[in-house]
């Protein structure tokens, strides 16, 4: 039955809480500016960037049967974290609870409480348990199955100046001893604890949907990539 949410690796059934109807599964919006121009019918769409999205909110309608569990569930349903939804599982969702709780008895003298929870969500569905993929021939082709473009963790192999190439996107590295992480989605190159930006020139990389190219110069070994596959 899809009468659940797991909420930071907990399920919500572990407080009793049952879920009445499931957010739907939605397609996030464009982040679009729109333009009235005198004289012409309709408008004038202006996006703001090459696959940029507005948050979504997704909001679960639930019930508990023992109302003594609410102060530990409003203790658990707070701040920031992952949401997988019964009708979408195998990945989640980055989100954060945008909304104040209230817990309603369904019926007069009925001990169930229905309540709603408004999760703020990134606008991307994350594939969980997804293996790293360890490139050692540069000019590997790896295959993005997603309908977004993904954000990599790469940790580089190798020594010396390398230039790293990941589909069009070219990263000079310099001076590197052992490995250099490129973690595109926090947008920072380190080492363990120590931060390296000043080892890195260039974009981020991502891979885009289909098929791309991972190749380099320089004495590398291998290169292991964290996909961090996604879909809108």
């Amino acid at each position: 039955m899809q009468d659940f949410f797991i909420w930071n690796g907990v399920d919500c059934r572990q407080y009793g809480i049952h879920v009445s109807e499931q957010p739907p599964i939605t397609i996030p919006a464009e982040r679009s500016t729109q333009t009235n121009v005198p004289g012409r019918p309709g408008s004038l769409t202006q996006l703001e960037g090459d696959d940029v999205y507005d948050d979504l909110i997704l909001t679960a309608t639930c019930f508990i049967s023992d109302p003594a569990q609410i102060s530990a569930i409003a203790a658990w349903l707070k701040g920031g974290g992952t949401v997988t939804f019964a009708n979408r599982t195998g990945g989640y969702y980055k989100a954060r609870i945008v909304n104040q709780i209230p817990f309603e008895k369904v019926l007069r003298g009925n001990p169930h409480c229905s309540f709603v929870v408004n999760f703020r969500c990134f606008p991307f569905w994350y594939q969980q348990n997804v293996a790293d993929i360890t490139v050692t021939t540069s000019g590997t082709l790896i295959t993005n199955p997603g309908s977004a473009y993904a954000e990599p963790i790469i940790t580089v192999y190798g020594s010396g100046d390398i230039t790293l190439m990941v589909g069009t996107t070219i990263v000079e590295l310099e001076n590197i001893s052992g490995s250099i992480v490129v973690d595109c989605d926090l947008k920072e190159a380190y080492q363990g604890n120590t931060l390296m930006n000043d080892h890195m020139t260039g974009d981020f990389p991502v891979l885009k949907p289909g098929a791309n190219g991972v190749s380099w110069t320089g004495n590398v070994t291998r290169v292991v990539i964290k996909p961090n596959w996604r879909q809108l």
